[in-house]
């Protein structure tokens, strides 16, 4: 193997580990409103660097359902054009959890910065 297949290999291993790390903190941003799962799913891919392998529609819906369990997500059901769509939004405690996950994204946030300013 090159060091350009290297390189590769390591951004792949690298965005794999990002995105499995980042997906749960992402579906309770976009849970601040209330979607259905399919909309969740659609929106996180589109916004996640891409991984390999790509993200599978269970693991979208695995988070949903241990967030609901945990009481951090509410629930409702609603048929659309025949079809039952379940719906999802943060409850009290969802929106208490994301706050202080957003104060430590933007220390990180803030971090990276720093630490990209003094490596100049």
């Amino acid at each position: 193997m090159n060091d350009d297949e290297n390189d590769e290999l390591l951004l792949k291993k690298w965005r794999a580990q990002l995105s499995k790390g980042i997906i749960e903190f992402f579906e309770l941003i976009l849970l601040q409103k209330e979607r259905y799962g399919w909309d969740i799913l659609q929106l996180v891919r589109s916004m996640l660097p891409p991984a390999e392998p790509p993200l599978a529609d269970g693991t979208i819906y695995n988070i949903l359902t241990r967030l609901n369990k945990r009481n951090l997500v509410s629930t409702r059901n609603e048929i659309v054009d025949g079809r039952m769509r379940k719906y999802f939004i943060l409850t009290n405690e969802g929106r208490e959890l994301l706050k202080s996950m957003l104060s430590d994204w933007d220390l990180l946030r803030t971090s990276v910065t720093e630490a990209q300013e003094i490596s100049k």
